[in-house]
């Protein structure tokens, strides 16, 4: 039985500085002190109204999701994130997996819980103001927070971390990326690990301002850093891409720290970033397993290549079947620290999987250098045998991207019935570029040994993605299964299947 560190570090930081701006959204502006009394109103609420020693939450980027999380925290909860996009079927899934009872949503989004068999209370019904103080309740849950990944089943599985896990990853971040008083946009989901500890409790719980946008709009995300001064902004490469594009003019001079995770940052994305808005992207690295953070390139110290050294108070190391490897060999990233997980809610033999005397394994390939820098090579899932020889997807990527007019690369491993495993390659050209197969090849060739250039070249004109605008292989996979067993006698819209031509077609091709 504990009570919040999370709500405790908050409410220091209204001690602190109870009349500086907490959060800031659709020009509504909320105090630290105004904060604290709607977490407060919130946790009476809960605590008359919610059952089960586990509730979740299903809200957009609002500041309803701040105060709901933290009533929940504060009224002795743990409180499992729903993912807002997510379809009902889903939904009924992770309140299946977390055992719900009890789902904080909105008017709009309650609707989707109807399959899930649980009480959908409306935060719109929560009092402005508590009718009494509140007092703090200890948690019968050692958890905090439940968090969903899929892995590589497809199954959600609840995350759990702890205020621990949360808080230690808060500040080596900060250390990390030499954070002072920032003032950050928050444009990644909340219900998502990166956002919500990067973007989110990284701001509240230390006394700084965060800037919430409901959803990702490149002219609304250059108009806010211009209009709010913003100082911090962490997103994805694909988020990154798109800003670079935008036509709308700003003064972004305020902007000193940006970061780029959860997807790989390719180089002319960070080099066009930087060129067009005169600050450097920082690549990290992070798992929801680790709270999620596990390394970020230093501002001063940023090898653009490399997602950067371990945070302070993490250890990584390069491991294969147990042992740990030398500087310079590939093998899986693993974690130690006070970041690790608590493990996945009902689910011992799982953790016990991934978790191995206090060492987190990622399923991610990678090896460090002599400095401690980690580079990438790609999910061990996805490393293939090509003609006997490794292979790394991540890898071709890169070189497709190198080739003129290409905008975005991806690569999968495909089964072919005479030749075996093989590499189809997916290409998203830039607006208005002639590209051609030809020139792909050519391409991975002057990078690549042959054995790693792809058999063929799909080009697309546009990719899959998820809620957060992360390209999702998954569906181009099932679009291109799918493609092949209609095969080329029965033409449809592409997107129909996730973006994916049929075979034999190509979209957007020149030549």
């Amino acid at each position: 039985m504990r009570e919040s560190a999370i709500v405790h570090a908050v409410r220091e930081s209204v001690a602190r500085v109870p009349d500086k701006a907490a959060i800031v959204a659709a020009e509504r502006t909320f105090t630290f002190a105004e904060l604290e009394r709607q977490a407060e109103a919130a946790a009476e609420f809960v605590g008359a109204h919610a059952r089960g020693d586990i509730i979740g939450l299903l809200l957009p980027n609002t500041p309803s999701f701040a105060w709901a999380l933290l009533g929940g925290l504060w009224a002795g909860k743990t409180v499992a994130a729903l993912p807002a996009p997510a379809p009902p079927p889903l939904l009924a899934a992770m309140v299946e997996e977390a055992g719900l009872r009890t789902v904080l949503t909105n008017a709009e989004l309650a609707p989707r819980l109807g399959q899930a068999g649980v009480a959908a209370i409306p935060v719109e019904g929560i009092p402005a103001a508590p009718g009494r103080p509140a007092p703090m309740q200890a948690r019968p849950q050692r958890a905090a927070v439940l968090l969903y990944t899929s892995g590589t089943t497809g199954r959600p599985k609840a995350v759990e971390l702890s205020d621990e896990n949360i808080l230690t990853n808060v500040d080596g971040a900060c250390q990390q990326m030499q954070f002072g008083d920032e003032r950050q946009l928050a444009v990644l989901p909340l219900f998502h690990s990166y956002g919500l500890t990067a973007t989110l409790l990284l701001q509240i719980a230390r006394c700084r301002t965060v800037v919430l946008h409901e959803r990702f709009v490149p002219r609304a995300v250059l108009q806010a850093i211009e209009q709010h001064r913003i100082t911090a902004l962490m997103a994805i490469a694909s988020q990154y891409r798109l800003l670079i594009k935008e036509p709308t003019q700003a003064d972004l001079s305020s902007l000193r720290i940006c970061v780029a995770g959860a997807e790989r940052l390719p180089e002319q994305v960070a080099m066009d970033f930087e060129a067009r808005f005169g600050v450097p992207i920082l690549q990290g690295y992070g798992v929801t397993e680790a709270s999620p953070v596990i390394a970020i390139n230093p501002p001063q110290a940023c090898r653009m290549t490399s997602v950067g050294p371990a945070l302070p108070n993490i250890r990584v190391t390069i491991r294969e079947n147990g042992a740990i490897l030398p500087p310079g060999q590939t093998g899986e990233v693993c974690v130690e620290g006070p970041n690790v997980m608590l493990g996945y809610y009902n689910r011992p033999e799982a953790t016990a999987q991934k978790i191995v005397n206090g060492v987190l394994g990622t399923g991610d390939l990678g090896c460090l250098d002599a400095d401690g820098y980690i580079y990438l090579a790609g999910r061990s899932d996805d490393m293939v045998k090509i003609a006997g020889e490794t292979v790394y997807p991540a890898e071709v990527e890169a070189a497709l991207e190198r080739a003129a007019g290409v905008e975005e690369a991806a690569v999968l491993a495909v089964r072919d019935e005479k030749r075996g495993i093989e590499l189809q390659a997916f290409v998203l050209p830039k607006p208005g570029a002639s590209v051609t197969e030809a020139a792909l090849r050519a391409s991975c060739r002057e990078h690549l040994p042959v054995y790693k250039v792809p058999r063929s070249f799909l080009i697309l004109e546009q990719f899959p993605r998820g809620a957060s605008g992360k390209l999702d292989k998954r569906a181009l996979a099932a679009g291109w299964a799918e493609a092949m067993k209609k095969g080329a006698s029965e033409p449809s819209a592409a997107e129909d299947r996730g973006g994916v031509a049929e075979p034999g077609r190509r979209m957007n091709q020149a030549g």
